[in-house]
């Protein structure tokens, strides 16, 4: 067996998608020597988020934002290290060879490489003085699995029947093992995001315990205590959040002592406090707000690209999107540059295929963006064999840019002989028919993670209950077993070469483009860091 330590570092990278830092010297808003000026002056840190939240539970929820805010209050085994860029800015690195200590000291990997054995700190606690040891990492990562919900399959790359992990233990106070059912290099990634949660044993089982494949309710609104850099001081659903360092927190103390979330669905609101300088950090701002305030002094606006592909995801079981021809039409009618320009105005890139451009395993060559073309689309439509074809798209209109979105495309399709009708969900709805694939087609603004082969398992796994799009394509078994089978990152490449190539050939999905992430900071903020997470213990003035 192979010993590996590492040295701690200070800044941590715990999200799903990129991650930067900004510091003063990134701001030419921030004032000199550092000092706190106008509305911020004498207020908690305060963050503004155009935002629905759903549940507190990473071991269960899908959505981005939930995991964003829960993100908080977690700690977990190891976390990502950092690149810096020529800019100055931190970028998390996705290598899971490169993964840095957390609340696990060190660890070991057997020679085979399906056994992990970490070393706990000693003497760590969470919030409420519980004891945070191997018992409670054992506990959390077998309620994760047991739940079989989205933190079950992001937890295991995506490779859930049969499971990944096929065994955890706790010898003692701080010594965890788990054993995987076969390698799988990346898993040291999955354990440093928000899947890999730890939570207080007494405070779930005191509150519902765990039951499998059924949420604990009374944890969509609270949290099991806190192994991580804030504790949940006041939860008001779907208002606001306020968060207060955790005293007991093993790792580098939050920046920020107090901070308030808001969560607003007003963008005239959110903007005008923006500029007001009522908020440090503004969050989900539509693309048109963002590029309106970039040209004032009022703020900064910090742009990175993000793992997040903007969609229309086709339920392959229905017998009209389950004909590729006609998926394929769909996508050459779509006019992608206006999208982009209109709706996202710049902050977007086109590609196509189902690994998007920040992703491990990405070859622009394999997805080059399809340009709109009418003409091939309505071929395509002949071709198909269907007549008068009628789609109906499921949306979300809550979503900034969603509706501009669905009316762009229900005209684009329209005009290649396919009738569009747009049905409006309330946001839990939506979750609850996309996330059981009892829909035809539906508009996503998507929240990946940077792993290639993980987002290859959980779309195009045939029967998969979290292949949500039913995706199951002739020819991708042998390279889906490949892919499963391979026990280096090296190896996975060339399967997943392939099943790019078959799900291109079959227009899965309709791409529509990669959103760029933007926040507008108060000029007075002096270090904000960005994960797909929003984790805000390194954020402050």
């Amino acid at each position: 067996m192979k010993w590996t330590s590492r040295t701690s570092r200070r800044l941590a990278a715990l999200g799903l998608g990129v991650l930067m830092v900004v510091t003063a010297g990134c701001s030419s808003g921030t004032p000199s020597g550092g000092q706190t000026t106008g509305a911020s002056s004498g207020r908690q840190f305060t963050v503004n988020w155009l935002a629905t939240i759903t549940s507190l539970d990473p071991a269960f929820i899908c959505p981005g934002n939930d995991n964003s805010l829960a993100s908080n209050f977690y700690g977990r085994l190891v976390k990502l290290s950092e690149t810096k860029t020529k800019e100055g800015f931190l970028i998390d690195n996705p290598d899971p060879t490169k993964v840095q200590p957390d609340l696990a000291e060190s660890w070991k990997i057997s020679d085979d490489g399906l056994t992990y054995t970490f070393k706990i700190r000693s003497g760590a606690k969470f919030a409420n003085g519980d004891p945070l040891d191997a018992n409670a990492v054992k506990y959390s990562f077998d309620r994760t699995l047991k739940l079989g919900a989205c933190g079950a399959l992001a937890l295991q790359g995506g490779l859930t029947n049969p499971p990944l992990i096929s065994g955890t233990a706790a010898p003692d106070a701080t010594t965890f093992v788990m054993t995987l059912r076969q390698p799988y290099p990346q898993i040291m990634y999955s354990l440093a995001l928000s899947r890999g949660s730890i939570y207080d044993p007494k405070e779930v089982e005191a509150h519902g315990g765990v039951e499998a494949n059924k949420p604990n309710e009374w944890l969509t609104s609270h949290t099991a205590s806190s192994s991580g850099p804030y504790v949940l001081k006041t939860y008001v659903p779907n208002s606001y959040a306020i968060l207060e360092a955790n005293p007991n927190y093993y790792g580098t103390p939050a920046k920020e002592k107090s901070v308030r979330i808001n969560f607003l669905t007003s963008v005239p609101t959110l903007t005008l406090q923006a500029q007001n300088k009522q908020a440090d950090v503004t969050v989900g701002l539509p693309p048109q707000t963002v590029k309106e305030i970039s040209s004032k002094t009022c703020c900064t606006v910090f742009r990175t690209p993000a793992s997040a592909p903007v969609t229309v995801s086709m339920n392959h079981q229905d017998p009209t999107t389950g004909n590729a021809k006609f998926r394929e039409a769909l996508t050459y009618a779509i006019p992608y540059d206006d999208i982009i320009s209109k709706v996202a105005y710049g902050y977007g890139t086109s590609f196509y295929g189902p690994i998007n451009p920040t992703m491990t395993g990405y070859k622009a060559s394999l997805e080059p963006p399809r340009k709109q073309d009418v003409a091939k689309a309505k071929q395509l439509i002949a071709e198909s064999g269907l007549t008068n074809p009628e789609l109906t798209l499921m949306i979300n209109p809550t979503a900034a840019g969603v509706t501009e979105i669905a009316t762009i495309v229900q005209s684009a399709w329209q005009a290649i002989g396919v009738k569009v009708n747009i049905d409006s969900k309330a946001p839990a709805d939506f979750s609850t028919l996309f996330n059981g694939g009892k829909y035809q087609s539906a508009l996503l603004f998507e929240n990946s993670g940077q792993i290639g082969a993980y987002e290859i398992f959980k779309k195009m796994t045939c029967g998969s209950s979290f292949n949500n799009q039913h995706i199951c394509i002739d020819g991708s078994q042998k390279w889906m077993d490949q892919l499963n089978s391979a026990t280096t990152s090296a190896q996975q490449q060339a399967p997943i070469d392939e099943l790019v190539k078959l799900w291109v050939a079959n227009s899965a999905t309709v791409m529509l483009y990669n959103a760029d992430f933007t926040a507008v900071l108060n000029p007075d903020v002096k270090s904000f860091k960005y994960s797909a997470n929003l984790r805000v213990d390194e954020w402050s003035r």
